[in-house]
């Protein structure tokens, strides 16, 4: 008779297959982020009562939308203290046991022969950039979040170019539009955009002009002529790249002479150079102001006041005109 205590091989094979099963679910994978578990905001009704009229409905709604915006802040809060917590003390969730850790990537060292992408680099950089889109997600449903103080952005470079026609107009000198008197309309449009915009290619760099120190060829020196345009986000390059295709359109549909950019960069080289004259319209012929008319001078002589009379010494008549005649004058018969 077999004894009791003796095990089945099925039933003890099946727990080790029920165990491997566990193990494997618990094995985060290096693939893919682990599962993000759902939030729910407890004593939330999801049936409205039937005795309700119309404008409590709409009430009851509203306070409802309220409540899960409410809750949808406060879950987006407490996920950013969670993974700034983890950040911040170093407990970063990596499991002690081995066998529970997910495989590792081919190892990457450095030049001085340390590896460069060690599990902790890995779940750390991870748990930032989860952090960056919680922050960003919170500042999209409140504009005034502060983020944590150790939070820095992560910094991503967007890029685009515009490739100015200069082959194609000779005449026109587009550098000089982009860039201004001393480079003022360049700083102007980069504090305006948000962007860096850099002039380079084929003609930017005058002849006799050293581009490096070392002598190697300055980055899209060998390509044509183009203004080469970086920010953090695409809409600071999309603003910057609008401005500068329109100045290039200015250059080629408008005339130099109508064209209100140009003017305005001569006037303001000449105020650079100290020779604008803000006033160079008519002029007093009186005192030589440009604030008013000849004969509207306030300081204009009073002919009329250096006429002396010849009878009566009175000034503003002459001695014909005079009503006081001195004694023993004719009077003039009428």
């Amino acid at each position: 008779m077999p004894s009791s205590d003796k095990k089945d091989p099925s039933s003890s094979k099946r727990e080790s297959e029920a165990e491997r099963e566990e193990r494997r679910k618990k094995r985060k994978s290096r693939w893919g982020n682990e599962e993000k578990e759902k939030s729910f905001i407890l004593g939330m009704p999801t049936v409205l009562p039937t005795n309700l009229s119309k404008e409590q409905e709409e009430a009851y709604l509203c306070i409802l939308q309220e409540h899960v915006f409410c809750g949808e802040v406060l879950s987006v809060q407490l996920q950013i203290e969670e993974v700034s917590r983890k950040l911040r003390t170093g407990d970063l969730g990596i499991p002690a046991n081995p066998e529970e850790r997910s495989p590792s990537p081919e190892p990457i060292y450095g030049s001085d022969g340390k590896r460069l992408n060690t599990r902790e680099y890995r779940t750390r950089k991870r748990l930032e950039e989860e952090r960056h889109t919680l922050i960003q997600k919170m500042i999209k449903i409140n504009p005034d979040f502060k983020p944590p103080a150790d939070y820095k952005p992560p910094i991503i470079r967007v890029s685009d170019k515009v490739m100015i026609p200069q082959d194609d107009h000779p005449d026109i000198n587009f550098v000089g539009l982009l860039i201004g008197p001393r480079g003022n309309t360049l700083k102007s449009m980069e504090r305006d955009t948000g962007a860096k915009i850099i002039i380079r290619g084929k003609g930017s760099v005058k002849e006799g002009k050293v581009g490096r120190k070392d002598g190697q060829p300055l980055p899209g020196e060998d390509e044509p002529l183009h203004a080469y345009v970086t920010a953090n986000n695409p809409e600071c390059v999309k603003k910057a790249v609008d401005r500068i295709k329109e100045i290039i359109r200015q250059g080629v549909e408008v005339p130099e002479g109508q064209n209100d950019l140009r003017r305005m960069q001569l006037r303001e080289l000449a105020l650079l150079n100290g020779t604008l004259r803000e006033n160079d319209g008519p002029r007093c012929t009186n005192c030589g102001s440009s604030e008013h008319k000849s004969w509207m001078c306030p300081d204009k002589p009073n002919v009329t006041n250096n006429i002396v009379c010849a009878s009566c010494g009175g000034a503003g008549h002459i001695a014909k005109d005079c009503r006081q005649k001195r004694p023993g004058d004719k009077v003039v018969p009428a």
